[in-house]
This record gives C-alpha cells, structure tokens and sequence, in this order.
C-alpha cells in the first residue's frame, strides 16, 4: 500500500512521530520515571506480553478452530458449483448438512450459494459465549466473530442484540452457526485443532 499521499503532508508527518513520542512516553517514560528503570521496562513487557496473549487468544479462537470451514479458489476445479465453496479441514462442507436440516423444516427452503458473501463470513467465523454481555466486552467484540464479520461498521457493543437474530436467520436458510459454550471449549478446540495440522501422518 502506498503512503506516499499521506506522508508528503508534514503536518500528517508531525502527527505520526508526534504520536509515537507520546505513546513511548506512556508506556516506558512514565512507568521508569515514577517505579525506576527496571521496573519500568519490566512492566512494559509485562503488559506487552500479557495484551498480546489475550489479543491473539480472542483471534484464533474464532478461526483456527475444529469443524471451521475454509474458502478456496481452484482454477483446476471445472464444476462452478463448487468454485467457491468452502470446506473444512476433512474435506467436507458442513453447510451441505444445514441446508439438508433446513431443508426438512421447510422444502422451498430459499437457494443460497455456497460462496455467498454473508454464507462464506458464517462459514469462516466461530463464536463462543454467543449474547453474553460480559465476554462481549472483554472480547472487544470478538466473542461475536460471525456478527463482527457481518456488520463490522456496527459497534461491537450492540452485538449481544443482534446475535439471536442472525443465529435464526442463519437456521432459516440453513446457513451454519457455530458458536461454542465457552472460551474454555474453544480454546481447547484451538488447541486439537492445532495439534492436528501439526501431524503430518493425518493430513498425508
């Protein structure tokens, strides 16, 4: 990405490396002037450390997860019904088994292409502790990954309100909802998850 266009300004240039002054002045100047160097510094990784663990946490937990599905353009693949069409790691598409529940419910079930915007960020997303207020704002939001995916210019703080409706919406036209009881559940998933790419014997 070009930032040329933003960088020619010098008033832009004064207020990047004015921010950056600033930002190291909190984080590292403060804490050294008011509990010493060496605290200061080590409060600074610690809390480094510490937000980096939670960030990454919150991230991949919501998609690097058992059963999440992946998208995959294949210039080899001539059948366009399945260009596009997302799978997970075993091979198999887990909206094919939505739609056929859907389908039982309600046989002119409305046709929805595997690679639809809106199907393919269901199909991606996985959330965990779905309407929960608490994890909502601990997570910053991510607690609701397929909402977050769906209406990102909706503030994470209305999520809680709109998650039973785009779970149903998501069931009426047989278009998968992951959403996990818990962190603690999905994050041990991660972690099988991780466990199984990382054994060559099961992916050959």
């Amino acid at each position: 990405i070009d930032v040329a266009c933003r960088y020619a300004s010098t008033l832009n240039l004064l207020r990047f490396w004015g921010m950056k002054l600033l930002s190291v002045g909190y984080m590292i100047g403060l804490p050294c002037y008011f509990h010493g160097l060496s605290n200061g510094i080590a409060l600074f990784f610690i809390g480094h450390f510490t937000c980096g663990e939670v960030l990454a946490t919150m991230f991949i937990v919501n998609h690097v997860i058992e059963g999440v599905s992946f998208a995959k353009k294949d210039s080899r693949v001539t059948d366009k019904s399945n260009v596009g069409k997302p799978f997970n790691l075993h091979g198999s598409t887990p909206m094919d088994e939505t739609r056929r529940e859907a389908s039982k419910a309600n046989p002119q079930l409305p046709e929805v292409p595997f690679n639809d915007w809106a199907a393919v960020q269901c199909q991606t997303s996985v959330n965990w502790s779905a309407g929960s207020w608490f994890w909502n704002h601990f997570s910053g939001g991510l607690s609701h990954q397929i909402e977050h995916h769906l209406f990102p210019s909706i503030c994470h703080t209305h999520y809680v309100h709109i998650q039973d409706v785009v779970e149903q919406t998501c069931h009426e036209f047989g278009v998968p909802y992951r959403n996990e009881p818990n962190l603690y559940v999905a994050y041990g998933k991660m972690i099988n998850h991780l466990k199984f790419l990382g054994n060559e014997k099961k992916l050959s």
